[in-house]
């Protein structure tokens, strides 16, 4: 006997409310066991989201153009309108996440997710209060900027956590096609557990903004470094944790960065990543970027985040870094990044999306093609 799986539209036009969407999506997945899938408007939704509905999918109504969600909550910053909701009580939203995934199964489609925290004050922010939790950020904050539209915050001193998007470990399956995030600071973020494959679209960041112990597979997608000329600005791409051999986790694969495109407008301030940890696992394969006279730091990988670590092997620092057919791939590489000869790892993993993701939970939706 064939199971039936019944879908419930809803349709969001200009001025309404995705939260209210959601609110429908949930009772209707507890009582029926229904998928939604939820139609934006191409307009902008200054709202903070939960997707806690398996299966949703969240898309653009007008498939030439996009949808656009944007929040301005960021890491140590407690904001009138959070609630009691915030650090002091029970929130927890991965660095502050705009959109927060807890569901499996999840796929959006031309959807721009954005956090506005280092990029500009957005006229809801400039209409609330705030005052800073100095224990939660990572050294002192100066007071931010009130006028809406000011992009003062983008300077280094005000910078803190502020994703686009996160995934928590239980979002299983996730599939985003032709979407946008854009922030500067941990802008895509996923615990482990969390499996996403990202095809085509674009990432926009400065530091460490795709990041986390998540199994991940960017596919086809332009990376730009949204950084400014301000001087010790750099760009990290990439900051994974998941991948090879930890005590205290299951080792699950890491990030596949796979035909991807890097833009930045200052190259030699670009890394393609620094590990979280260790044993973090990132695997750049056929990467190119921008012609120019400047070409990207030849180092491109970088120690940082885990060189004042007790575990730390100034030897072989991040065994499981990986390139393969980069573009200048064999320039200026740190000799513990591991210059693949073939499109497979050691262990024999082939560097495809399909290969890659083959742990994910099993799933009726959304699989790549190899």
């Amino acid at each position: 006997m064939l199971a039936l799986i019944f879908s419930l539209v809803l349709h969001v036009h200009a001025g309404e409310s995705i939260n209210a969407a959601l609110d429908s999506a949930r009772a209707v997945y507890q009582t029926r066991q229904e998928r939604t899938t939820i139609l934006l408007d191409p307009a902008v939704y200054q709202e903070e989201l939960t997707i806690d509905v398996p299966g949703l999918s969240l898309k653009c109504a007008n498939y030439k153009r996009t949808a656009f969600i944007t929040c301005y909550y960021g890491h140590g910053y407690q904001y009138r309108s959070m609630g009691k909701t915030n650090y002091g009580g029970s929130r927890s939203r991965k660095w502050n996440a705009s959109v927060l995934v807890t569901a499996p199964d999840f796929y959006a489609e031309n959807i721009v997710f954005e956090n506005s925290f280092n990029l500009y004050v957005s006229s809801k922010e400039a209409q609330d209060s705030l005052y800073i939790l100095p224990e939660y950020t990572a050294r002192p904050m100066p007071e931010r900027p009130k006028q809406a539209g000011s992009t003062e915050v983008r300077r280094k001193q005000y910078r803190e956590r502020a994703a686009a998007i996160s995934f928590t470990s239980t979002a299983t399956n996730a599939h985003l096609k032709n979407c946008t995030a854009i922030g500067r600071q941990d802008v895509v973020y996923g615990d482990q557990g969390a499996t996403i494959y990202w095809e085509r679209g674009t990432l926009a960041g400065g530091v460490d903004f795709i990041f986390g112990a998540m199994t991940m597979v960017v596919d086809h997608a332009t990376i730009i470094a949204n950084i400014t000329d301000e001087p010790g600005e750099k760009c990290y791409v990439a900051a994974g944790r998941s991948g090879g051999d930890q005590a205290s986790e299951t080792p699950t694969r890491g990030l596949l960065f796979y035909h991807c495109y890097l833009r930045s407008p200052i190259p030699e301030r670009m890394w393609l990543a620094r590990p979280w940890r260790p044993w973090g696992e990132t695997v750049w394969a056929y990467t190119r970027w921008q012609p120019d006279e400047r070409p990207l730091n030849p180092e491109v990988w970088s120690t940082g985040l885990i060189k004042k670590r007790e575990d730390f092997n100034p030897s072989n620092p991040c065994p499981n870094s990986y390139e393969y057919r980069s573009q200048d791939h064999s320039v200026g590489r740190p000799d513990w990044v591991t210059v693949l000869r073939h499109p497979r790892l050691p262990d024999g993993t082939r560097l495809t999306p399909k290969a890659w993701l083959k742990q994910r939970q099993p799933s009726t939706q959304n699989q790549p093609n190899d």
